[in-house]
């Protein structure tokens, strides 16, 4: 499908309705008991067109990455919304608005008003209801403009909030020639154009006209949503390769000329475990992101694990596992580690989550903001604008949040 190259004039992708006053990272956590908190972040930028810096100033720079970024609390919530828990993908954004578009279980409440969903705007703070997505089962959901679009099993829907198509209500498009589960990537919008790649093939939609055609036999080389950088002339997202994964990946229109950034963006401390991440679009002449990325770190010294392991190898035991190592311990099996340090063990997995034995876990985002440029060989490459910054995930979450990759909006 022939495609004109975009002006210079337009919007990077996705295409939202123009914000006024400064922009911040919302962050989604379902860790109210009767459903989300949103969580407003201001976020450090650097232009990639800094000086060079000195060997001295490397040297500096590389001792301060040496050392761990604090992990501070996230603020307060700017607001609660109540929604069904553990379903955090049903949430969008458009404009300087949050929708959410879960499943209600309140119908047979009288007194509130059936099939609306709350929409929160982030610059007045107000909250005003639009149409419920009916029987919703497991979204994609795309924003372009003032419209989402909903591609949910085997049908595709859009909700527009224009002014002009009051009432607004969700109206049924074409189905696409695949299933939504099969999506690995999207990208929205370029001219118009909505791309969805699976395995196998990329698909391409046309806002215009309402109709779905295959574009190109090739899969996108992203995984999740990525988008379009006028900047760059080039998609951007992560990297699905194993191999690259955790690096930027670029490609052209037609899926050509595929490259990846020189720095690996995921964190490469040893005591943390990365667990998913969201590459965020943050637009500008000097193309920003923020890469956030969740992962998790396990409460008990490395040390302390090891000591306990070469114990229990020394007695004759085999079993590796914490629960079994403290059956061992509650039933005195003195064959299987006969030393105090597995005393500690069972201390140590008592004081775990309390419902499994096992040891506790605690969750941090991980925030890297930075620009992104070609380098004078033509490598993507984000220089050294990357600036991070680490938040604590609520302890009251559900396991849901960590089972999917972060949801957070640029607004």
């Amino acid at each position: 499908m022939p495609l004109s190259k975009p002006s210079r004039g337009e919007h990077d992708a996705p295409c939202t309705s123009n914000p006024t006053g400064q922009q911040h990272l919302y962050l989604i956590f379902d860790d109210w008991p009767w459903g989300y908190s949103i969580r407003k972040l201001k976020l450090s930028r650097r232009s990639p067109h800094q000086r060079s810096l000195r060997p001295l100033e490397q040297r500096r720079l590389r001792r301060l990455e040496l050392h761990r970024p604090q992990h501070k609390r996230l603020p307060p919530p700017c607001i609660c919304l109540e929604a069904i828990r553990r379903l955090p993908f049903y949430f969008a954004a458009f404009g300087t608005n949050i929708i959410t578009v879960h499943p209600r279980k309140d119908f047979w409440d009288v007194r509130v008003p059936q099939f609306v969903v709350p929409i929160f705007d982030v610059r007045s703070l107000c909250v005003k209801f639009g149409p419920a997505l009916l029987h919703p089962g497991d979204p994609i959901l795309i924003t372009v403009g003032d419209e989402v679009f909903a591609l949910d099993y085997e049908s595709f829907s859009v909700l527009s909030m224009k002014s002009e198509c009051y009432p607004h209500e969700w109206c049924f498009l074409q189905p696409p020639p695949f299933l939504s589960r099969d999506v690995t990537s999207f990208v929205s919008s370029y001219e118009g154009i909505i791309f969805a790649s699976t395995n196998c093939a990329t698909f391409a939609f046309n806002i215009s006209s309402g109709m779905w055609e295959q574009s190109s036999k090739d899969a996108l080389p992203f995984t999740g949503p990525a988008n379009y950088v006028h900047a760059l002339e080039m998609f951007v997202g992560l990297s699905k390769d194993p191999n690259t994964y955790g690096h930027l990946c670029s490609c052209r229109v037609s899926g050509s000329d595929v490259r990846f950034s020189k720095e690996y963006l995921l964190s490469k401390d040893p005591a943390e475990s990365h667990v998913g991440a969201t590459l965020v679009y943050l637009g500008g002449s000097e193309p920003g992101f923020c890469l956030v990325e969740c992962v998790c770190i396990t409460d008990m010294r490395v040390e302390e694990c090891d000591q306990l392991v070469k114990c229990v190898d020394e007695g004759g035991g085999n079993c590796g596992e914490l629960d079994q190592l403290k059956k061992n311990v509650d039933e005195g099996d003195t064959a299987s580690g006969n030393c105090e340090e597995l005393y500690q063990l069972k201390k140590n997995v008592d004081e775990g989550d309390g419902a499994s034995g096992s040891m506790h876990h605690k969750y941090i985002y991980r925030l890297t903001t930075f620009s992104l440029s070609y380098d004078n060989n033509g490598d993507l490459t984000t220089g050294d604008t990357c600036v991070v910054q680490c938040y604590k995930v609520p302890e009251e979450v559900s396991e849901a949040i960590y089972q999917r990759n972060p949801v957070a909006f640029w607004l």
